[in-house]
């Protein structure tokens, strides 16, 4: 199951336009590259809950034949959380162990891997965890030498292991959680079963993870993705010959005309930057335009003529 129901508001301005998994990450909706991953390690069968601009996400998936996949739809009129989502489509999984993943990161380890040290664990649930980098915003998760989950700490907290929002677990777990309700998977299932010294296994995963939560992480995942200065442009966009990319993704339909400078920013498709205008890290979205002549940095272009931070 793919979790694409949240609000995401920390991606706000962009979130007001599209669903987080829906918005284009290397001219692609980032939810393709999570299906296409998922794909990749034999499954056939996706659950996908939705609520936040819920068309967005189906436009950018469809039934999922084009993705080598079955997709399913599950609409939330109510946001029902990480817990309360899947506890609402429980007869989907049947008893099988399986996959839950967050629509919202970007990710490159192997998922096959990851069933295989579930299965051996014996554990009921596995969580996929990154080594932290420090104290920050994410959760510090202690594993023991024996590879349980001894601890899910507070942000700020030094060291140990950040969850990535991809795990495995027995469908029947969620039957622990209340039907119809909003629920979290850490704090709801997680955290009591590890007060009554129940198995969580922590798997540690090698492998490009990308937190994508704020405008300008958005920005940086790109950055880290486009190697070298290189430019990414998609088919249909158009480049005059005297514009000037670098490390810069341009979308289908979108357009960058002569004597623009382009650097370390997204054109979204269908977004424009006029003749002359220079721009670094700068993110402009469908039917938004860089004006002609315009200088712009570390700002959100959007429709209309308006203008945000990228930071807030």
């Amino acid at each position: 199951m793919v979790l694409a129901a949240g609000l995401g508001e920390r991606l706000r301005p962009l979130t007001a336009l599209r669903a987080k998994p829906a918005m284009p990450m290397l001219n692609r909706p980032l939810i393709q590259w999570t299906l296409e991953r998922l794909a990749r390690s034999g499954v056939s069968e996706v659950m996908v809950n939705l609520h936040h601009l819920p068309e967005s996400v189906v436009a950018a998936v469809g039934d999922g034949r084009r993705l080598g996949l079955r997709v399913r739809y599950s609409r939330e009129p109510t946001l029902l959380g990480t817990g309360g989502g899947p506890r609402r489509v429980r007869s989907f999984f049947d008893d099988a162990p399986f996959l839950l993943v967050n629509g919202d990161v970007l990710f490159g380890f192997d998922l096959g891997r990851l069933v295989e040290r579930h299965r051996a664990s014996g554990a009921r649930a596995t969580l996929a965890l990154k080594r932290r980098r420090g104290p920050g915003a994410y959760s510090a998760i202690t594993v023991g030498r024996d590879g349980r989950v001894r601890r899910i700490g507070g942000a700020g907290q030094p060291g140990g292991y950040l969850f990535t929002g991809v795990h495995v677990l027995d469908p029947r777990l969620l039957e622990r959680l209340p039907r119809g309700r909003a629920s979290d998977t850490v704090r709801d299932l997680y955290a009591p079963m590890l007060a009554r010294g129940e198995a969580v296994h922590g798997a540690r995963v090698r492998g490009r993870w990308l937190d994508i939560g704020s405008p300008s992480l958005y920005l940086e995942a790109h950055l880290e993705s486009l190697s070298g200065g290189r430019s990414r442009v998609a088919l249909g966009a158009a480049v005059a010959r005297g514009a000037a990319l670098r490390r810069s993704a341009v979308g289908a339909g979108a357009r960058v005309d002569e004597g623009a400078r382009v650097t370390d920013s997204v054109i979204w498709p269908g977004g424009v930057v006029e003749a002359g205008a220079r721009l670094r890290r700068v993110i402009v979205t469908e039917g938004a335009r860089a004006r002609t002549g315009e200088r712009l940095s570390d700002v959100v272009v959007l429709p209309r003529g308006r203008r945000s931070p990228l930071d807030r």
